[in-house]
């Protein structure tokens, strides 16, 4: 799974919010699961799946306390999470848009 569309494929890694609660597509949890993981933020055991669990709301939480963001556990597409995320992950990989 390719954790980042280039920018000119769209303005949103995301296709709708993912949270408690949210709508949350499958291939939208996958994507937040897997760049958590990259960033050292989500750690599970066993084959990735599509659901909203435990460690995943944690690790949503705890990465907007600790980025100063508003801590209310979902990501929106263009949201401060998402695009947080976004910068940090392509900081991470060496991707810095120069």
């Amino acid at each position: 799974m390719s954790v980042m569309s280039s920018p000119s494929d769209r303005s949103s890694n995301l296709g709708d919010r993912v949270g408690n609660g949210m709508t949350n597509r499958p291939q939208d949890i996958l994507w937040v699961k897997e760049v958590l993981r990259h960033l050292g933020r989500y750690n599970h055991a066993g084959p990735p799946n599509p659901i909203i669990d435990r460690a995943l709301h944690d690790a949503i939480q705890g990465y907007q306390r600790d980025r100063g963001l508003r801590r209310d556990g979902f990501l929106a597409p263009g949201g401060e999470t998402e695009c947080t995320l976004c910068v940090e992950l392509a900081r991470l990989l060496g991707r810095t848009g120069r």
